[in-house]
């Protein structure tokens, strides 16, 4: 039955993607490729959810928050400053569809011109450094892995799912959180 769940998900998934999109891995995705394309997932992840790309030069960070319809906001800085900047960034793992939701789920916002994110910390235990993946699903151009993944310092591990997409010959991942 699990079987026939990942299956139907993965199929689902193809149907969802957009087109459109660049990304670093082309070719066949192998084990070791898509390791390494989840790992930059995860830094592109984070830095979405940090509101800056730590790699970024001259990038302009602005203190202090906003209220928005009830909850407190802070801008991105200037390197994911607007939606059009943080899109091409997120586009270079992530499909246009998983960024389009990740925006809605997040609740991201454009404010007097500037995108936004609800001000609020976070993290993660998972040691992604030392995953270990395994292809689970592939149809031509939609391969699933599951990976797994060391949980902090303890014997405990994750094991996440991540779907890849081929769009324009280029592998990228279909949910901006599934390598978080």
């Amino acid at each position: 039955m699990k079987k026939w769940i990942l299956i139907l998900a993965a199929v689902l998934s193809l149907f969802t993607f957009s087109m459109g999109a660049s990304a670093k891995t082309t070719g066949n995705l192998t084990t070791s490729k898509a390791l390494n394309l989840a790992l930059e997932a995860r830094k592109h992840y984070w830095s979405a959810m940090s509101g800056h790309n730590p790699e970024a030069e001259n990038a302009k960070c602005t203190d202090g928050s906003f209220d928005y319809k009830g909850t407190d906001y802070r801008y991105f800085c200037s390197d994911l400053g607007t939606k059009k900047k943080f899109t091409k960034y997120m586009n270079k793992v992530f499909t246009r569809n998983a960024i389009k939701k990740g925006i809605k789920k997040y609740s991201f916002i454009e404010y007097k011109g500037k995108f936004a994110q609800p001000n609020a910390d976070g993290g993660s235990l998972l040691e992604w450094d030392k995953a270990k993946g395994k292809l689970i699903y592939q149809r031509k151009d939609i391969r699933l892995y599951e990976f797994t993944v060391p949980v902090g310092e303890t014997k405990e591990v994750s094991k996440e799912k991540v779907t890849f997409v081929k769009v324009n010959g280029e592998w990228l991942i279909n949910a901006i959180d599934a390598v978080r």
